[in-house]
């Protein structure tokens, strides 16, 4: 239901044009009468440009009404005139037209495209974010949907249904080849290397910390006393078991930093070898898919792990819950801040800022056909929905207004144009 005030426009300026074809029509009867009647004798060359401006004026008045009523209602009622009422008579016409009107010139990428160029999404999101309360609000409506979307998947039917339909996700899935491939992506570039070179730092340290060369000397002394019985009895075997354990700490450390330093060691050409023969296996071998699939199923019908995982879930639930719900909650001050940070870095890089601008852009170019044929489709179908008579009051609810200056200006150039012929036909009379 359109506001009143609309109506009351439309009312108001229908006013105002039957006011000024009335005044036409007084006007020209007023003339007639007094051209007749002899009321102004000799008739003079002024009255009868006014009586024939009138009537033109009266005739281009009536023309006007008749052409923008036609629009909306059937003229006359009982009997219509062909070609009135011609909205609701051509309302397919008009739902088609309206819509591709609006998706050639509203919905095109060219246009959805410019629109985002022109508005600097990225830019005016930053300026938005860096305000705290802005940053607060966006990050406690977050936080809430949240909460909204962790408690539809706490209902008990949804739970069950995405769990089973992750299980069979999973059993369908062929693992070998995703291993497989996951692993040659792990392995591109020589990245296993970075991952040795860690683990050989790691056990280096580890080797030559004192307590670890503590425990090497006390597996010596150990070794000693049970292989060894009559030589631990003459031998200093505790001083034996510290010297060895410094030797084998030595030698540890020396070969990893042999290994580490040199990247064409044998070490590393094995480790590489290894996992090279380890992707093929998992690609081609029947024992490997086998074993990685007896895994897989042991895994989801482990009901230990399961009712482990849900406890995690649990708590995490809960504790977010709690954590939204108070007025100084963690989860949103960090969203905030984090929020804030990353609408000051777009506002700060310039760079940043029209990249994003420029992926939005392209994300709206390609949604755009899609976005038109919705919307479009949605124009189309809200017309052909409305009953003949409401859609020509609702078009003439949002556009009577303005027609109605065109019976106004139908009215004036129609006397304007009266006193004109006159004048013309004045002139010629007298030559």
């Amino acid at each position: 239901m359109l506001p009143d005030n609309k109506q009351q426009q439309l009312r108001r300026a229908k006013r105002i044009a039957h006011f000024w074809l009335v005044g036409a029509a007084f006007v020209f009867i007023l003339a007639t009468l007094a051209e007749y009647r002899q009321w102004i004798t000799p008739w003079p060359a002024w009255a009868g440009l006014i009586k024939m401006a009138s009537e033109a004026a009266l005739v281009g008045g009536l023309a006007d009404w008749f052409a923008v009523s036609a629009l909306f209602r059937p003229i006359p009622a009982r009997f219509p005139i062909p070609h009135t009422n011609i909205v609701a008579n051509n309302k397919a016409a008009v739902a088609g037209n309206l819509s591709r009107f609006v998706k050639e010139k509203f919905f095109n990428e060219v246009a959805i495209e410019k629109l985002v160029n022109d508005a600097r999404p990225a830019q005016g999101m930053a300026r938005w974010l860096r305000e705290p309360q802005n940053a607060d609000r966006l990050s406690r409506f977050g936080a809430r949907s949240l909460v909204g979307i962790i408690n539809t998947l706490d209902d008990k039917p949804v739970q069950d249904m995405m769990v089973s339909g992750v299980k069979r996700a999973l059993l369908k899935m062929d693992l070998s080849p995703l291993a497989a491939g996951t692993l040659r992506v792990l392995t591109r570039d020589k990245r296993h290397q970075e991952v040795l070179d860690q683990l050989l730092y790691k056990i280096a340290e580890l080797a030559h910390r004192p307590d670890s060369q503590m425990f090497i000397a006390e597996k010596l002394h150990s070794w000693l006393k049970a292989e060894y019985r009559r030589l631990e009895k003459i031998l200093p075997t505790t001083w034996l078991s510290e010297q060895g354990a410094d030797i084998a700490s030595k030698a540890i450390v020396s070969i990893l930093a042999d290994i580490a330093n040199d990247s064409e060691h044998p070490v590393r050409k094995s480790f590489d070898r290894q996992l090279e023969d380890f992707t093929a296996r998992m690609e081609t071998d029947p024992a490997m898919t086998e074993k990685l699939e007896n895994i897989r199923n042991q895994l989801l019908n482990n009901d230990t792990l399961q009712q482990y995982l849900f406890q995690v879930w649990g708590d995490v639930k809960r504790w977010l819950i709690d954590d939204v719900a108070a007025t100084d909650g963690k989860f949103t001050g960090r969203l905030s801040h984090a929020l804030q940070e990353a609408g000051k870095s777009v506002a700060n890089d310039e760079q940043l800022a029209n990249a994003i601008d420029a992926h939005i852009a392209e994300a709206a170019r390609a949604m755009a056909p899609e976005l038109a044929d919705f919307l479009t489709d949605h124009i189309r179908k809200t017309i052909l929905a409305w009953d003949d008579n409401q859609m020509a009051e609702q078009i003439e609810l949002n556009i009577g207004k303005d027609l109605q200056k065109v019976r106004i200006n139908g009215t004036l150039v129609g006397g304007l144009i009266g006193a004109c012929l006159f004048l013309i036909e004045h002139a010629i009379s007298l030559l």
